[in-house]
């Protein structure tokens, strides 16, 4: 068991923090019972500290195929947006790391869950694309309400007004 450096490592924390125990309830005095671990730890001359780094250089490197990278097309939510170049999670218009303009997101939003969906239903709960009411976006600017079927008077981002022409087709 003790042939991997990181199982090692944890045993000797392990036995590290027992005699600490142990040596709190030492009947000649905390302090002598610390002195004497404190011996035995400077004789062995191996620490868990080493030995964890021992145990990490023995890991084989990661395969670069395998490694997570940011998704292509950014993760938009209601408390914010996910930079499609550095993968920051930002509020505004622009990601406050890179400078990236927040990207536009096309297709409706989910009045059940409020995931924004392209088809005829929404992929995370399944209900379907409502059709009686009309979808809002503003046409001068591109912004879209939090609920796209009931817009506020003004557009928030560049104050023109909502009317029929801000209806999506």
């Amino acid at each position: 068991m003790t042939m991997n450096q990181t199982v090692a490592a944890s045993r000797l924390v392990g036995a590290q923090a027992t005699a600490m125990k142990d040596a709190a309830n030492n009947a000649s005095g905390a302090m002598t019972g610390f002195m004497g671990m404190g011996m035995a730890m400077n004789q062995g001359g191996i620490n868990a500290q080493n030995l964890y780094a021992a145990g990490a250089a023995s890991q084989p490197a990661p395969d670069p195929t395998t490694i997570p990278t940011p998704a292509t097309t950014p993760e938009v939510k209601a408390d914010g947006w996910t930079c499609p170049t550095c993968g920051h999670l930002a509020s505004g218009k622009f990601c406050p790391e890179c400078g990236t303009p927040k990207p536009s997101v096309e297709g409706w939003t989910c009045p059940t869950c409020g995931t924004v969906n392209k088809g005829k239903f929404c992929t995370e709960c399944g209900a379907k694309k409502p059709a009686h009411e009309p979808l809002y976006r503003c046409d001068k600017c591109g912004w879209q309400p939090e609920n796209p079927h009931h817009p506020p008077k003004f557009c928030p981002e560049c104050g023109d007004p909502f009317d029929d022409n801000d209806i999506e087709k």
